[in-house]
């Protein structure tokens, strides 16, 4: 209930307080108001507060509150954080110090979410590179690069980002656009349901593929993004890519760099969140590449 609240006032979700400061406090209600004479050992207090603090995330999910993504990044923070209150209250009950006044004890969420200073980090830039061997030269390599068309379910591997809801890249179409202000463009669709652009800004025959990406408006269907996890919001974007390739003795190194921007001031756990997804993006891209060129090099 307190959770619905806190929505309905539009306190701000993607912050310390939020994933800290409210599921601290709430672990501190839940055992205020546990039921009387059960859970008499700590371990079964415990195991309790954990249930149902599961079932609180989970129910958010279920109800549309919250996406799969958002669960899975808020779920350790907010657990650690619900522990952490219900030890805290079973060690004030242990030295005589409960605490009184049902109607305090049942907004303290909100205050927690309102008054806890937590610090907050300004916004950064992050940039993650991955690179792969590929048993061809830079010129059959950079040619695979720039389409990749009817890209099968079976060609990739099911990786943590798809166990997320994110789906599996479709296809990858070069456009030529000589009267445009952009190189060429190059759209991705991922699913059926995904389709955004990459703005051609370098190309170094055999060499290197720079771009800006762009997601326009409609480039994901409804319920693909997780409200609070929006390319482009407030919180995070994806700015920019390139392959760079290089000649190496057996083949040619290619390596995907992919750039980030996040404004949710939680740190090196966005960093941590960030680098999830992306060097799990950009090692399924490049696998494909490479197992598409090399089985056409063996044919």
């Amino acid at each position: 209930m307190s959770y619905v609240l806190a929505l309905t006032l539009k306190i701000e979700m993607v912050s310390w307080a939020f994933l800290i400061g409210y599921p601290l406090v709430l672990g501190l209600v839940i055992m205020r108001f546990r039921p009387k004479g059960t859970f008499g050992t700590f371990w079964k207090a415990v195991g309790w507060l954990l249930i149902i603090m599961l079932l609180s995330i989970f129910g958010t999910f279920a109800l549309g509150l919250e996406g799969l993504i958002c669960v899975a990044m808020a779920m350790v923070p907010m657990l650690a954080a619900t522990l952490l209150g219900g030890v805290i209250y079973l060690a004030m009950l242990r030295w005589r110090q409960e605490v009184a006044g049902g109607l305090q004890v049942t907004l303290l969420p909100l205050l927690a979410v309102a008054g806890l200073a937590l610090p907050e980090t300004p916004p950064r830039s992050y940039e993650f590179i991955s690179e792969i061997v590929i048993k061809a030269s830079p010129q059959v390599v950079f040619a695979a690069l720039k389409s990749i068309p009817d890209i099968a379910p079976e060609e990739i591997a099911t990786r943590p980002s798809q166990l997320l809801g994110v789906p599996k890249p479709t296809a990858a179409v070069w456009q030529d656009t000589p009267e445009g202000p952009d190189l060429a463009l190059r759209h991705s669709y991922w699913g059926a349901d995904v389709h955004f652009l990459e703005r051609i800004t370098e190309i170094t025959p055999d060499r290197r593929i720079a771009w800006d990406f762009d997601f326009p408006q409609g480039w994901a269907a409804e319920g693909i993004e997780d409200p609070h996890v929006t390319v482009g919001g407030p919180y995070f974007d994806v700015l920019s890519g390139s392959y760079d390739l290089t000649p190496v003795e057996g083949g040619t190194r290619l390596r995907l760099t992919t750039r980030t921007y996040d404004a949710s001031g939680l740190g090196n756990y966005a960093w941590f969140w960030h680098r999830f997804f992306i060097t799990d993006f950009n090692a399924l891209i490049l696998s494909l590449v490479k197992a598409r060129v090399e089985a056409g090099q063996s044919t």
